[in-house]
């Protein structure tokens, strides 16, 4: 029973770690610049991270659309830079 008990003990040490804001804000700035350039780095801004929840604050509805549009197509790109499947969603402010 103590092997058991000392397995355990160490798959939780190896735990994923938490992906910080600072993290997801650096990937998520990264591809807003790539895919929509300066123009779409001045009109998305990104507001705070929570739980898997990236809250966004555009501009005007031009671009609230675009990101609307294309949503799950930018949380496969960070969860994929991340390398795994934290960002669950992205709320648009």
């Amino acid at each position: 029973m103590k092997v058991i008990g000392k397995f355990l003990e160490h798959k939780k040490l190896k735990r994923k770690q938490d992906i910080d804001s600072e993290s997801v804000f650096y990937i998520l700035k990264n591809i807003i610049k790539v895919k929509y350039g300066e123009i779409g780095a001045l009109n998305i801004k990104l507001d705070y991270y929570k739980a898997g929840v990236v809250f966004l604050k555009i501009n005007n509805s031009n671009w609230a659309n675009e990101i609307w549009l294309n949503k799950q197509m930018i949380i496969d790109e960070i969860n994929k830079k991340l390398g795994e499947d934290e960002i669950k969603d992205l709320k648009l402010k």
